[in-house]
């Protein structure tokens, strides 16, 4: 057994990493999960040694795989990353072989979304000092070794989403350069890099506050009454209970739009100047509207985070790290206009998603000033702030979490097809998540999490088949619309 108060200390763990370790250790929120699928044209060599080669090398790279955080019961600056002196791959790698074969485009991974629940109900907290805080599951074929999915499980404080397209980069590099095989099996054993793990978010960006951005935050605090009424008739999900006594049932469901679509859906949106994730944003608003009943809801309030990596003071590119910031936006019920098309499309603008190109781009433009993240130095004890909302209703209808495109760095004998992003549904927050990444094969995973009795699995799955009709449909009338016009031009 290992004494981890024995293990080499790294630095304490930021305001912001602290705040993923105390949901860690009171079982909220467990990992964070991008999972991708690896294709090669090479002649089929065992898989293991391909696996553990690539993995050697990605640890090497990056410090922060082999650092773990210890005291997640205490707070800032209590908590300490501590650097493992070796990893042990068989204890973070399994492989599995896939029961049913992959999926085709525009199709779900029915088999991944279990594996998604499974891995979301687990943390890093057993056998402490002997793991890495990730894993790595492969789903691999029982016929053929050229074609493999890496299902990346990773703890927070950690690093970001944005950064775990990294882990892949590596991953995928790494296996491209031992394409012709290994020629001796690798030693499961890996022993850890010695550089300094990066510095935390605090102490690469300076994130000033604003006095009005303070006060209202200290007011809406000590008088959320008056300066931080709920809005009457948000739809927000169950009240979140009284008490968590065990940890929540992670649930996960993907839905996945055809390449075609994908790309269709992008000139479409860049056609009326907005992003893809603007688009997607108020579509997901009006699924919810024209599922929610009239009379009881009009308004809901949608989230999302911002990466703050372009903001930061001399980071390399190629650096893991884990800086956020994040908007958010009130949704009002709107008067239902093309009625005739029913559904989600009916409660959709295109005002709307250029309304929410405006809140990001005022997101960014204050270039992390403002930042939220900014207030937890005045949190003494985070694990009482998490647990102040319980019995308390929600504030978030959902969160809307798009990584972007997977673009590969370097062309290999290995590429990467679909990828997954998907994040535990903590019980304290949104009703329910919505996670986005575009993989290589153009297809875009959108990745619906949820804890029981947060939200009844019926209302997901019509949101969720409402916003993918929706899109379907947006880009078809899109396209119908390009036509009119251009023969409208020709018989001039």
């Amino acid at each position: 057994m290992v004494n981890v108060k024995e293990l080499a200390r790294l630095r304490p763990c930021g305001r912001l990493e602290t705040y993923s370790t105390a949901r860690h250790h009171l079982g909220y929120y467990n990992n964070v999960i991008l999972a991708a699928t690896y294709l090669s044209s090479l002649s089929s060599h065992s898989l293991e040694p391909f696996i553990y080669f690539a993995l050697i090398e990605v640890i090497a790279k990056h410090s922060n795989l082999s650092a773990i955080p210890l005291d997640e019961d205490k707070s800032y600056p209590d908590v300490h990353f501590v650097r493992l002196p070796s990893i042990d791959l068989r204890t973070c790698v399994e492989l599995r072989e896939r029961k049913g074969s992959l999926s085709k485009d525009g199709e779900a991974d029915e088999e991944l979304d279990g594996i998604l629940m499974e891995q979301h109900g687990r943390g890093f907290a057993e056998d402490l000092g002997m793991k890495p805080f990730w894993r790595l599951t492969v789903l691999r074929s029982s016929t053929e070794n050229t074609t493999f999915t890496a299902v990346w499980a990773f703890h927070h404080a950690l690093l970001d989403g944005a950064s775990a397209l990294m882990f892949h980069d590596s991953f995928l590099s790494a296996l491209s350069k031992h394409s012709q095989g290994p020629d001796l099996n690798p030693t499961p054993i890996v022993d850890s890099p010695t550089g300094p793990l990066p510095p935390p978010f605090e102490e690469q960006h300076t994130m000033t506050i604003s006095w009005l951005f303070f006060l209202g935050a200290i007011a809406s605090s000590l008088l959320p009454s008056i300066f931080d009424k709920r809005p009457p008739n948000l739809w927000t999900g169950n009240r979140i209970p009284e008490e968590i006594t065990s940890v929540p049932k992670f649930n996960s469901r993907t839905f996945v739009l055809a390449a075609d679509t994908v790309k269709r859906l992008a000139q479409l949106s860049r056609g009326q100047g907005v992003t893809v994730t603007a688009s997607l944003h108020a579509l997901v608003a009006a699924s919810l509207f024209a599922n929610l009943p009239e009379h009881d809801f009009d308004k809901v309030n949608i989230a999302a985070p911002v990466s703050m990596r372009p903001f930061l003071e001399d980071v390399p590119d190629d650096q893991m790290t884990n800086a956020i910031t994040s908007y958010e936006i009130t949704h009002h019920r709107p008067t239902p206009t093309h009625s005739e098309k029913g559904g989600a499309l009916q409660y959709f603008s295109w005002a709307e998603a250029r309304s929410v190109k405006s809140a990001i781009q005022a997101t960014v433009a204050k270039t992390g000033s403002d930042n939220s993240i900014a207030l937890l130095k005045y949190v003494s004890n985070i694990h009482d702030f998490l647990t102040s909302n319980l019995g308390k209703e929600r504030t978030l209808s959902t969160e809307l979490s798009n990584v972007g495109v997977y673009k590969p760095k370097s062309e290999g004998e290995w590429k990467i097809g679909r990828m997954t992003f998907s994040q535990c549904a903590n019980p304290m927050d949104a009703a329910f998540h919505i996670n986005v990444v575009t993989g290589g094969d153009g297809n875009a995973s959108l990745n619906a999490s949820w804890c029981d009795g947060a939200v009844e699995e019926d209302l997901i799955g019509k949101v969720m088949d409402g916003l993918k009709k929706a899109v379907e449909q947006l880009v078809e009338d899109g396209e119908d619309l390009v036509i009119v016009k251009a023969e409208a031009i020709g018989s001039r």
